[in-house]
């Protein structure tokens, strides 16, 4: 049994985005400078392509009915760590092309291609962009503003559905409901803006596992 299957958190987030994993996409999005009303393909793009060196806190809501809570620093388009502050301290990390999934910093790590989540519907060399095809809808709620996203060769199932500030743009957070029609869903919070983020927010640290193994 790998870690992924015996941490909830870490269910909750390979549940979340597809066949491997459900952050879908970490990003949080600073404001543009004008109004987001009607938002339409091209101003989510605008907002995504101005995206910083973040920090913060996140919430995740499991369709178990858990909630689970954690910090997370973001340094896109290809460096993020999720860090759960249930279950033993559980680190998601993006570094590159791979997600790296452990129980705790230091523990063994479990590597998946990034090429087999839906991080790939939103990252396009390296920036971060929703192409036409793989728009579903953009529909407005109150103050918020949902982009639906789906992969246009149907090799990633489910629906992911990116959810947006109406007045800023900026990423409030984001819902999948999977292929067994499972919702969950992440809010982030307290979000700080940086110049950038040291590499060593995103470290792949193996030195527990490593002892063991000697």
């Amino acid at each position: 049994m790998s870690s992924a299957d015996k941490n909830p958190g870490i269910t909750g987030w390979l549940r979340r985005i597809g066949p491997i994993w459900a952050m879908g996409c970490a990003l949080l999005i600073m404001p543009v400078a004008s109004p987001a009303h009607g938002a339409n393909l091209a101003d989510i793009n605008a907002a995504l392509a101005d995206m910083r060196a973040l920090s913060g806190q996140f919430v995740q809501s499991a369709p178990g009915g858990e909630t689970l809570q954690g910090d997370f620093f973001l340094a896109l388009p290809d460096r993020f760590r999720f860090i759960y502050k249930q279950g033993g301290h559980s680190v998601v990390t993006l570094r590159g092309n791979w997600l790296v999934v452990q129980e705790f910093q230091g523990a063994e790590a479990n590597r998946y291609p990034v090429s087999a989540t839906p991080l790939r519907l939103l990252v396009d060399g390296r920036a971060p962009r929703i192409r036409p095809s793989q728009l579903e809808s953009i529909t407005e709620k109150g103050d918020s503003i949902e982009v639906a996203l789906r992969d246009p060769k149907g090799d990633i199932p489910g629906r992911l559905a990116l959810i947006f500030d109406s007045e800023t743009l900026a990423l409030q957070g984001w819902r999948l409901l999977d292929i067994q029609q499972q919702r969950s869903t992440v809010w982030l919070h307290n979000v700080i803006r940086h110049k950038r983020l040291s590499e060593d927010y995103f470290r792949i640290d193996e030195s527990i596992a490593e002892a063991e193994d000697e």
